[in-house]
């Protein structure tokens, strides 16, 4: 079975993507985000791979800084297809289409343009295996047991 690569190389997978986009992207967000971690189609859009997402394993934003860099973001998903996105790292992530049509860019974390900071939701979960996310004391200040916040947000 195909594992996920770890949050880091997804993140390095999308800076590269940047300035040498291996396609067009326009509207491919979420083989954006399954390209990045070397894995299969698992769902035709975001919001079906949000809704395929286990409840305990989805946990609503309420501040970047819960979020660990290399999870997969969820937003727009009162839209037909929605938006799927990776975080990055200190409040930005990488998204397509968000500046410029069919490219990657580094992007604020919770697009705010589009979801006015509402109804952003983030994941390490994948029907593969959970996304390796180096989580250390320096990033994660506000956790000390060091944890992922389990949310009673979630999603529906």
């Amino acid at each position: 079975m195909t594992k996920p690569k770890s949050g880091a190389e997804a993140i390095h997978w999308f800076q590269h993507q940047i300035n040498h986009p291996s396609k067009d992207w326009t509207h491919l967000c979420q083989s954006s985000v399954r390209t990045s971690l070397g894995l299969p189609a698992w769902a035709p859009s975001a919001r079906k791979a949000f809704e395929a997402t286990p409840d305990r394993e989805v946990h609503r934003v309420h501040h970047w800084q819960e979020v660990p860099p290399g999870a997969i973001m969820y937003g727009l998903l009162d839209h037909t297809y929605g938006h799927a996105w990776l975080a990055g790292h200190k409040g930005h992530g990488f998204s397509i289409d968000y500046k410029r049509r069919g490219k990657i860019d580094r992007v604020p974390l919770l697009l705010p343009h589009w979801t006015h900071n509402q109804g952003v939701y983030w994941s390490t979960w994948t029907p593969f295996g959970h996304i390796d996310v180096d989580v250390d004391d320096a990033w994660w200040p506000h956790y000390h047991d060091k944890h992922f916040p389990h949310h009673h947000e979630h999603k529906g």
